[in-house]
């Protein structure tokens, strides 16, 4: 018996097409704990990466990813970090900074294993993380949550702070991650050919997840999400813009008037803004704060334009210069922005390698309307993210990358060739992943 089933076990995981099923079962896993557990999601990648080197020809796979433009460029802007160390003096905020970029590499793996038939697989998981993270906001905003909890030492989730309802992500992360699944949601509804039943569930989906974006504290998320509806106007509902447009300024009209943290948040942000521009600008207020890391951000760059400082040593350039009264500045521990934060670490040149992944995105050829949908909001959504956060907290990198990975190809694409196992053998099999690595993860807190 123990024979059999051995026998059994190494004819199955020889099999390079189940392997092959699996990691995009594991993608599928990964999507869905991209909004609710980011070290849920480290783990279930390193599964991905074992199946990646057990099915073997991993450098066949790897240089044949690497034909693709948009891989190839986060591969560059990852060697561009590493690169940048010759010249940095801070060399453990160094690599600190390189660990954030290396998500970037990802795509390496995810380009060459996803399946065209698991791609609104990858989506479902996500939304249906989002649709999780929105309720337990609620549940928090309803009083039927608490605001932190745990359980028997095992920690489940805690909001930014009490009266703001981000429970799994940084506000920031949530509502841009809000802001972008409306969007994914509105195209379904519209696109889609799910049941009248399935859409208007999507439907309401997305009026509690707009509300939701205003009843956070994360003013990106507000940004982001006007910008994001205002460029779908003008870019595929022209004949309907003016309705968008006057839809966007109900709903914020209606946000002021019934969010109390969005009505201060704005009041803040108006009060902040007038405060730079009196005769010594402050720089003390939060979004101060962020205005005298581009200030004096700026003064380094220009200093070292070619090359910049170095892949670890922005900050702490950025602080020699700030006067110490803004204790606030000098307790930051990055610039608040990628762009510019490369821009200080590595020069014009590390900008522009930065900035080429944005041009093969936008000049990839990708023929499925919904598919290049999906590619360009994922990017523009996360782009405005960045400007007032950078990659280092882990979220919106791998959102990035596993929406490109499944973007990048087409639904027609085969990399499971003799996939035979049923639809809903699959969503079952993803269903007890999911469950194995959620229990796991809670008791390795035990531990």
């Amino acid at each position: 018996m123990y024979n059999q089933l051995l026998a059994k076990s190494k004819n199955y995981i020889s099999d390079k097409d189940n392997l092959t099923q699996w990691m995009n079962n594991l993608l599928v896993v990964y999507a869905f704990f991209l909004p609710i557990s980011q070290s849920f999601k480290a783990t279930v990648f390193v599964y991905i990466l074992l199946l990646f080197i057990i099915r073997g020809d991993v450098l066949s796979h790897i240089k044949k990813s690497l034909e693709n433009k948009v891989v190839k460029a986060f591969l560059y802007f990852f060697l561009i970090y590493v690169i940048g160390l010759l010249w940095t003096e801070d060399i453990s905020e160094g690599l600190d900074n390189i660990k954030s970029i290396k998500y970037g590499l990802y795509l390496i793996v995810f380009y060459c294993v996803v399946d065209g038939r698991y791609i609104s697989k990858v989506i479902s998981a996500f939304i249906i993380g989002m649709l999780i993270s929105e309720l337990t906001s609620y549940g928090m905003l309803l009083g039927i949550m608490p605001w932190s909890l745990d359980i028997l030492g095992i920690h489940f989730y805690a909001a930014q702070t009490i009266g703001d309802p981000s429970p799994f992500l940084n506000h920031i992360h949530y509502g841009v991650a809000l802001a972008f699944v409306v969007l994914l949601l509105a195209q379904k509804i519209v696109y889609s050919n799910n049941t009248t039943f399935i859409k208007i569930l999507m439907s309401i989906f997305v009026i509690t997840a707009t509300m939701n974006i205003f009843l956070t504290g994360g003013r990106t998320g507000y940004v982001t999400f006007a910008l994001l509806i205002i460029i779908v106007a003008i870019s595929y509902l022209k004949k309907y813009s003016i309705l968008l447009l006057v839809g966007i300024c109900i709903v914020f009209t209606l946000a002021y008037n019934t969010s109390p943290l969005f009505k201060k948040r704005v009041i803040q942000s108006e009060t902040n803004i007038i405060k730079l521009f009196e005769k010594e600008p402050d720089f003390t207020t939060s979004i101060g704060q962020r205005a005298g890391l581009v200030y004096y951000g700026y003064q380094v760059a220009k200093d070292n334009l070619l090359l910049g400082v170095g892949t670890g040593d922005s900050m702490n350039e950025i602080k020699k210069l700030a006067p110490l009264k803004y204790t606030a500045i000098q307790e930051h521990e990055h610039e608040h922005n990628q762009f510019l934060h490369v821009f200080i670490s590595l020069g014009l040149v590390g900008l522009l390698v930065f900035l080429n992944i944005y041009y093969q995105i936008f000049t990839f050829k990708q023929k499925d309307k919904e598919l290049r949908f999906i590619m360009i909001f994922a990017t523009l959504a996360i782009t405005f993210g960045v400007l007032t956060t950078q990659f280092n907290l882990r979220f919106f990198m791998p959102l990035w990358i596993v929406m490109l990975a499944i973007t990048l190809i087409n639904k027609e694409r085969v990399t499971i060739p003799t996939l035979k196992t049923k639809d809903t053998t699959i969503n079952l099999q993803i269903i007890v992943a999911i469950a194995i690595f959620s229990i796991n993860g809670l008791l390795q807190q035990l531990v």
